[in-house]
């Protein structure tokens, strides 16, 4: 597919899902929407065909009446796509600018609020949040920011809980894996399609079609379907593919097998269906579950060491600019990063996920990233509005953002214009459908993220003496937790 022609298709998919909501508005005020199964005289059904979520819009439009009050939401902008999900100019831009923008006036409109953007830094986004929260602002309802560092004022007994709202959180437009990050039965954060840069901040691995084709590498994505993508399998290929470029040095201007950052650690790591820490609705503390896999562990920290260490395979840096720049067959980054390689990249690149461990594993896995990838939160000072009120607003900015937001940015942006064939779409479906969340990694106070990425980046491994430590201190860290909690929900 040629750039004009995804340029044209993408443009033709956003002004269908702009008009959607206008349909969904006329039928809600009483007046048969043109073009729909009634029209054509089938005799069919129309309610039984409507969409869920146009369902879900017109039964809460007349439950969500601010009075055209002011509804604010906090956010940081320590990175410029953080402000993609909040904000959006009215003149037009992106396909994901437009979406926003449609979203933030259909959210006005149909909730009868003026809806307020206060952006800040990252480093005044704390003391504006927890300022706000004691003098029991009424500037805004909801904030956002990066997952940990919400974690972290989450056991300040800043945010409120997302289970004592009359919500239906098992709806498609709920994530589920951010609803099992429950701590003594609350739920203080949580994803859905508001949050774009939590998709964007997943990791994928990218390969360059020429250097693929040069090296006779049999189809990635055959490899992928064929359950044969492991690390064993990638270390046969690149261990044989990097190149000096004569100065007898080796870094940023030779040629690799694989570029990555050193996070690609964490991702085999979790590409190995491992995590440090189970926990959902359900349990009443969270289970340090690893113990019980740490021959495996072992396992993959010595392919993980040969693919970074051995062989001058792996260049260990930040961003792409060696694999755009045609010096490496695989580059490990974010999907984020895509936006950069259709952009600048002239040969001809794929997507595919992070390889298993090995071939028995049952599926391929990814993770996001805990620091950056943003969340949404609910200040304790809402506590002072109606709450059903409230809970039927929040659904209502998630429904629009199912509606309008994730479709520009998953079907259009991403699956249009920033891959180049469906293969790569096929992908990244795989990718997004089997994430892995680890409390771990959200929770510093609990010691265990970045163990593993240590150990295997280091001269040497490290890692059983560090887990060793972590892990005895376990249970009193977890307690500790809990015991923050509890003392802040009686204050």
């Amino acid at each position: 597919m040629t750039r004009s022609q995804k340029t044209k298709l993408a443009s033709l998919l956003l002004a269908g899902l702009l008009l959607l909501p206008t349909l969904a508005s006329c039928a809600a005020d009483g007046d048969e929407p043109k073009g729909t199964q009634a029209d054509t005289g089938t005799g069919a059904d129309t309610e039984a065909a409507i969409d869920p979520v146009d369902q879900a819009i017109s039964d809460l439009r007349g439950q969500t009446n601010w009075g055209g009050e002011d509804f604010g939401i906090l956010y940081s902008t320590a990175f410029d796509s953080y402000r993609e999900e909040v904000e959006a100019k009215p003149e037009g831009g992106s396909v994901i600018n437009d979406a926003v923008f449609e979203r933030n006036t259909l959210f006005q409109e149909y909730c009868n609020l003026n809806f307020v953007l206060i952006p800040t830094t990252a480093e005044a986004y704390n003391t504006s949040l927890t300022k706000g929260i004691q003098t029991g602002t009424k500037d805004f309802y909801i904030t956002s920011q990066g997952g940990s560092g919400t974690a972290a004022i989450a056991l300040q007994g800043y945010l409120y809980n997302y289970l004592d709202l009359d919500i239906d959180y098992d709806r498609e437009w709920w994530d589920q894996g951010t609803l099992n990050f429950a701590l003594d039965g609350r739920v203080f954060f949580m994803n859905g399609p508001f949050n774009t840069i939590d998709d964007d901040c997943t990791y994928i691995i990218a390969f360059n079609k020429n250097l693929q084709r040069e090296h006779r590498v049999p189809n990635p994505y055959q490899t992928v379907r064929d359950h044969e993508w492991t690390m064993e399998y990638m270390n046969s290929i690149i261990s044989n593919l990097s190149t000096d470029n004569g100065d007898g040095s080796w870094d940023e201007n030779d040629t690799y097998g694989l570029t990555a950052t050193s996070v690609i650690s964490t991702a085999f790591f979790y590409g190995a269906g491992l995590k440090y820490v189970d926990n959902s609705l359900e349990k009443d503390v969270p289970e340090l579950i690893l113990s019980d896999k740490l021959d495996r562990v072992t396992e993959v920290m010595d392919i993980t060491r040969k693919i970074l260490h051995e062989n001058n395979s792996t260049h260990v840096g930040i961003g792409m600019e060696i694999f755009i720049n045609d010096r490496a067959l695989f580059g490990f980054e974010v999907v984020n990063y895509l936006r950069a390689l259709n952009a600048q990249m002239n040969s001809e690149y794929g997507v595919l996920p992070v390889p298993k461990y090995d071939k028995a594993q049952e599926q391929y896995y990814s993770f996001s990233n805990a620091g950056v990838g943003t969340t949404l939160s609910i200040p304790t000072s809402v506590a002072q509005v109606d709450m059903n009120l409230f809970a039927n607003t929040l659904e209502m900015y998630c429904l629009l953002s199912q509606k309008l937001v994730k479709p520009a940015y998953y079907e259009i942006t991403l699956m249009t214009r920033n891959i180049q064939d469906l293969d790569s779409a096929e992908m990244l479906d795989i990718v997004f459908q089997h994430r892995i969340y680890d409390l771990a990694a959200y929770f510093d106070d609990l010691g265990l993220a970045g163990i593993f990425e240590q150990a295997a980046s280091g001269t040497s491994d490290t890692f059983s003496s560090k887990y060793s430590s972590a892990s005895r201190a376990f249970d009193k860290k977890v307690k500790n937790m809990l015991v923050k909690l509890q003392r802040h929900s009686k204050n």
